[in-house]
């Protein structure tokens, strides 16, 4: 028994990452819409900007949960390899 090449802590970060950012996108978009509504156009743009640093930020943690993925299906494989 081998030790996985990426440890499952950064697995488990990723993916809630992956699932809680798109929540905190949609409530900083609607509530930036929202102070753009009743006149703050100020607010509105900053949670407009930060929605969408929000939302960059989200592509990569996909793209690391998918090269994370990718690492520790090629460290299982490795290790089945050698133990047959």
């Amino acid at each position: 028994m081998g030790q996985r090449p990426v440890s499952a802590s950064v697995v488990l970060l990723l993916l809630v990452g992956a699932l809680m950012l798109p929540v905190a996108i949609s409530i900083l978009f609607g509530l930036g819409r929202l102070l753009s509504a009743m006149g703050d156009t100020a607010g509105g743009s900053v949670l407009g900007w930060i929605a969408l640093a929000a939302g960059i930020l989200w592509s990569l943690d996909l793209i690391g949960l998918v090269l994370v993925q990718a690492i520790n299906s090629l460290g299982n494989n490795n290790e089945q390899g050698r133990n047959e």
